[in-house]
């Protein structure tokens, strides 16, 4: 057990390293005026996910790798590949209203609390 929460710390430590790396260079590439490395490194971090599950899935790769890269590296890298693989699951059983309520769910209430957390700490700094 000990060993999965080392994998995850190593992992999370490499994807958020790997996330700011490529927030630098996509900014140094484009415009700073939209939020474009953060879609892009969500969109990249959605496709890795993906295609590490079907690994681990199809027993192509140790199951440390889930731990090391599902948790780890993605869920460092960006939260918004899990997001997008746990509503993918959702679509494929065909819960398609459980799926709608958590997407909006999820965006609402994320930029909601954002928004709180923003307000609350301007008002007492």
């Amino acid at each position: 057990m000990l060993w999965q929460f080392f994998l995850v710390a190593l992992g999370g430590a490499m994807g958020a390293s790997g996330r700011y790396g490529c927030s630098i260079i996509i900014r140094q590439q484009l415009t700073d005026n939209w939020p474009a490395a953060t879609l892009l490194v969500n969109v990249f971090g959605s496709v890795g996910i993906g295609i590490a599950f079907v690994l681990l899935e199809r027993g192509l790769v140790h199951t440390d790798m889930r731990a090391l890269v599902v948790i780890g590296f993605f869920g460092a890298f960006t939260t918004f590949s899990t997001f997008s693989l746990e509503l993918l699951h959702m679509l494929q059983r065909g819960e398609f209203g459980q799926s709608l309520l958590y997407a909006s769910l999820s965006l609402i209430s994320c930029v909601a609390g954002a928004a709180l957390g923003l307000l609350a700490a301007r008002a007492f700094t």
